[in-house]
């Protein structure tokens, strides 16, 4: 199983994120809700890497992004982001290369899943 975490914590893409979930399912059945977590997880350093993010911080139902200074994203697709979120993503008045966004208090797996839509609409 170790040698699994180290497979996920190393996967540079989502191709080869796909082949260690099928590698799983395949050795193991299938995985845990713990294990789809951890998986997410790595689907949003993926995704962080893609959109040149340097930080992804959450606490207290907030989730910071930074974005690193050459980071190359559509304004428009932001601009849509934080327009579109009802006021639960926004510019962080203090740094401009900083969005925020409002997670609430919902559980780990629904937390992945709407920092990984959000963040896929940003491709």
């Amino acid at each position: 199983k170790m040698e699994i975490y180290k497979k996920i914590g190393s996967t540079a893409s989502e191709e080869e994120l796909e082949s260690i979930y099928a590698e799983i399912k395949d050795r193991f059945g299938p995985p845990p809700e713990e294990v789809h977590s951890l998986l997410s997880l790595a689907e949003i350093r993926i995704l962080c890497r893609k959109l040149f993010i340097s930080s992804l911080r959450e606490r207290n139902g907030k989730a910071e992004i930074t974005f690193e200074k050459v980071a190359v994203i559509s304004v428009d697709k932001l601009l849509t982001l934080i327009n579109d979120s009802g006021g639960r993503v926004r510019p962080d008045p203090k740094h401009p290369n900083i969005i925020i966004m409002d997670t609430g208090k919902i559980g780990l797996k629904e937390k992945s899943e709407f920092l990984r839509g959000r963040l896929n609409s940003l491709l």
